[in-house]
């Protein structure tokens, strides 16, 4: 028995390391069209204005969330998914980098006064409150390669379970340039999920823990595949399935009516995908 206890913790512990974040973007999964390639953002994302998801403005040339500024569009909001669930230690991961639109993508543009992206944050019933600033001051050169920008918000320590939002405020004071947004994570660990930057797992669970249902996310889900979704327990036993015909945003809901708490394995089949994770069930 402790033989099989032991090698069951191996397989549970060699499937998925990383927390599953708050909040993940890289927008790889958006359909661009058009040329140059454009999509409309995400669910849960909105713009006023300029933001569209770019074909090949990403890390290593995938899509990026980006805006153009120029003299006739020299305001914009980009306004990011509520989640919920920071602590104190929550951190804000965010990739960015400023290009000269002309000369894109291999020149980048010196910020000059009055160019700037203020990130603001609004926890429970507190205004948009400015958190941080890029500017003229935090990014004095060129930018061309891609900025990890990591901070955490003093706010998270007094937002319990209320929703979070975050907000990018785009001024353009000079020249023609976009701002191009990549690869965003929000979490308590996002050292252990910094992976997701450039690569994110072909599966995440959400939320984890769980205090109920949760949801399968899908990085490769084909259109039309039908998805099945497997739970073992911690000694590899089978202990639900469920099956969907289809996938909404990639997503499908799962039920954990009849489940225990404890640790479990989440395997989701779909057309030649397979993937594993780990979820806490509490």
């Amino acid at each position: 028995m402790k033989k099989l206890l032991f090698m069951s913790s191996l397989f549970i512990s060699g499937l998925l390391s990383a927390q599953t974040p708050l909040l993940s973007e890289n927008f790889n999964a958006v359909t661009t069209s058009g040329v140059p390639a454009t999509g409309p953002l995400p669910s849960g994302w909105s713009s006023t204005s300029g933001f569209k998801v770019y074909a090949n403005h990403g890390t290593y040339n995938t899509n990026a969330c980006s805006s153009e500024m120029n003299a006739g569009h020299s305001q914009d909001t980009l306004t990011m998914p509520s989640f919920t669930g920071v602590t104190a230690t929550t951190k804000i991961s965010i990739q960015y980098r400023f290009v000269n639109a002309a000369l894109y993508p291999s020149t980048g543009t010196t910020l000059g006064t009055g160019d700037k992206v203020v990130i603001d944050a609004f926890v429970g019933a507190s205004p948009f409150l400015a958190v941080a600033t890029l500017d003229n001051t935090t990014n004095p050169a060129p930018l061309t390669t891609w900025t990890t920008y990591t901070y955490t918000n003093a706010l998270f320590a007094f937002a319990g379970s209320s929703p979070v939002y975050l907000r990018l405020d785009v001024a353009r004071a000079n020249g023609d340039w976009f701002l191009d947004i990549d690869n965003i994570i929000v979490g308590d660990d996002i050292t252990g999920v910094s992976y997701n930057a450039l690569n994110p797992p072909s599966l995440l669970v959400f939320p984890n823990p769980s205090h109920g249902d949760f949801s399968v996310w899908l990085k490769n889900y084909q259109a039309n595949n039908e998805v099945e979704v497997t739970i073992y327990n911690f000694i590899g036993q089978k202990v639900k399935t469920v099956t969907a015909n289809g996938a909404v945003n990639n997503k499908v809901n799962v039920s954990t009516l009849g489940l225990e708490k404890g640790m479990y394995i989440v395997e989701v089949k779909s057309g030649s995908e397979v993937a594993k994770t780990k979820i806490q069930i509490d």
